[in-house]
């Protein structure tokens, strides 16, 4: 099976570099398929998808991945939180392009700064999560992306994920995008890592509070 998997990130690379009308959709659904059988050669059993999916991002990942990082504009855009208490609300930012690493964090950095937001609502926009309903299920189940996301990168300069402005009405509402280069990165991680032995399932699942 590990073969396998390599196989299928070794031919998104390919994809990649075999010109420009290659769609974002096909290199998703192939990489969030590689990390949903690595989730389940984890954790075998039915019913538990998402909950070993978003497990398997957000503790089993490598930490430089940030895969249990909180996406700000998502909690906007949601309507959980106001922008003028993130950076947006900033003199001047309001229609700047951010990357991760300029206004996403960490649960515990988001707790202190966001207070109001429920710890489950926190969870429910961290990026392991976000792939999972975004893209992973959004292509799986109608071939298009859910949520606030887009295919097309906000930024190109080096991210994890950038972000946008999409006027909507009177209204903007930030929009998301995974870079494929960082999708490659953590599906390859976890092939690297499919463990020899399947673990116990958890008494308490991460998205649930675990």
């Amino acid at each position: 099976m590990k073969s396998f998997l390599k196989d299928r990130v070794r031919l998104v690379r390919e994809l990649m570099n075999s010109g420009p009308n290659v769609a974002y959709a096909d290199l998703c659904l192939i990489l969030c398929a590689a990390l949903s059988a690595c989730a389940a050669l984890r954790w075998p059993g039915k019913k538990i998808d998402r909950k070993r999916f978003i497990e398997l991002l957000v503790l089993h990942s490598n930490p430089d991945h940030n895969a249990g990082w909180i996406s700000v504009p998502a909690l906007i855009s949601n309507g959980l939180l106001q922008e003028s208490v993130t950076p947006y609300g900033k003199p001047g930012e309001f229609t700047r392009i951010f990357c991760d690493y300029e206004i996403d964090m960490d649960i515990a950095n988001a707790r202190t700064s966001y207070p109001s937001v429920k710890d489950s609502d926190l969870r429910s926009h961290s990026y392991a999560c976000l792939i999972y309903e975004w893209i992973r299920c959004g292509y799986a189940h109608e071939y298009c992306l859910n949520g606030h996301a887009t295919s097309v990168p906000a930024s190109y300069r080096p991210a994890k994920v950038s972000y946008i402005g999409s006027l909507n009405g009177v209204n903007i509402s930030r929009v998301a995008c995974f870079h494929i280069d960082y999708l490659i990165a953590l599906t390859d991680y976890h092939v690297d890592h499919i463990p020899l032995a399947p673990d116990r399932i958890p008494i308490k699942w991460w998205i649930d509070g675990g």
